[in-house]
């Protein structure tokens, strides 16, 4: 039987809140990093936990806005990067700190200047680790969807073009949502997101979407491949991609069948497969790869926090982190098999932590 969950409160003097949730990355020694919003004026707040005492700091300048989920990564040298939509203009921000001092840059996102109006409605965020490419370590590499266009973009902030699409409909027939982004441990740039073909019949066609970076210079993407065609699924929130050497995990909720589900891919052999059922309130799942090849994917359902485990086999577990009425949440291994967990309860950042 599988250890609890040690609970810890984070940044009790400060409230949290937002529909967009929040985000979590560890350093390279372990160390949690959470980013959160504030309700009210939606300034980012970012919490660190070094040597089990938690510290926060407001992100200077950086105000989100409030549906919008505040994505965290943290580069080599142990800094934070945050992407958001901005609260006043809708536009991509990319805000990061070195040392004590916090810059910020507006990220070029239009697809097609011709189109009105401009700005994003999500954004994912991943740095590249640079292990084997040391010129491209720690450029930021953002996916989001493009206002402008309906269409699904990709920019970056390392050397070549910028930005490019992922995906557009010319016809704006169908629009996009929830993407979601990772690099596997090759290096290798996958994104994941949904595609909604609306019908003008009641059930519209949705199709979760991925694809992968196949040109650095040119920011060129494969064909999308379509994991889950199925014509009754009902998909409007975000996805969530993890992979490991040579296997991807795509989770998303399925509102029609009330189901969180896992697109799997071992190896070449694909499927979908339910995580967990009879969900009766909206979730937007967090995917992560644990150690040895194995996906966890952790959400808050009705009445709590829980987290999802995979092996090799396609069965998946079910346990309860925190017995509690949660917003979204957010998943992270870190290189010793730790398993780090966020989220906003009553108001105030909780944070959930055990070694596996």
């Amino acid at each position: 039987m599988a250890t609890a969950f040690t609970l810890e409160a984070v940044a009790d003097n400060v409230a949290a809140g937002g529909d967009g949730g929040i985000g979590l990355a560890v350093d390279r020694a372990g160390n949690p990093n959470i980013a959160f919003l504030q309700p009210g004026n939606g300034q980012i707040v970012v919490a660190r936990r070094n040597g089990g005492t938690w510290t926060h700091k407001n992100a200077q300048g950086a105000f989100v806005s409030f549906e919008s989920r505040p994505c965290i990564a943290i580069d080599s040298q142990g800094n934070p990067h945050l992407a958001y939509k901005n609260l006043s203009s809708g536009e991509l921000v990319h805000t990061f700190k070195s040392g004590a001092q916090w810059s910020s840059t507006v990220i070029r996102t239009r697809l097609d200047p011709q189109h009105q109006p401009g700005g994003i409605a999500n954004v994912a965020l991943a740095l590249h680790p640079g292990r084997t490419d040391p010129a491209s370590r720690d450029a930021a590499y953002f996916v989001y969807v493009d206002l402008g266009s309906d269409g699904i973009g990709f920019a970056h902030t390392g050397a070549g073009r910028t930005p490019t699409t992922v995906q557009m409909d010319p016809n704006h027939m169908t629009t996009f949502s929830g993407p979601s982004a990772v690099f596997d441990p090759s290096e290798n740039f996958f994104v994941a997101y949904v595609g909604i073909f609306e019908t003008g019949s009641p059930q519209d066609s949705i199709l979760i979407r991925t694809a992968h970076l196949t040109d650095n210079i040119q920011s060129a993407f494969s064909t999308p491949l379509v994991v889950d065609g199925s014509r009754s699924i009902n998909v409007r929130r975000a996805t969530s991609i993890a992979r490991t050497s040579g296997s991807a995990c795509i989770a998303y909720f399925d509102s029609a069948s009330k189901t969180l589900k896992a697109a799997i891919n071992l190896s070449g052999i694909a499927g979908i497969e339910p995580i967990a059922t009879n969900i009766n309130t909206f979730v937007t799942p967090s995917a992560a790869a644990a150690r040895f090849g194995d996906f966890r994917v952790a959400y808050a359902d009705v009445d709590a926090v829980k987290l999802a485990s995979r092996g090799q086999l396609p069965d998946w577990t079910v346990e309860t982190v925190d017995a509690v009425s949660a917003g979204p949440v957010s998943l992270a291994y870190d290189s010793s098999g730790t398993a780090h967990i966020a989220y906003v309860a009553g108001g105030k950042v909780k944070y959930a932590r055990r070694s596996e």
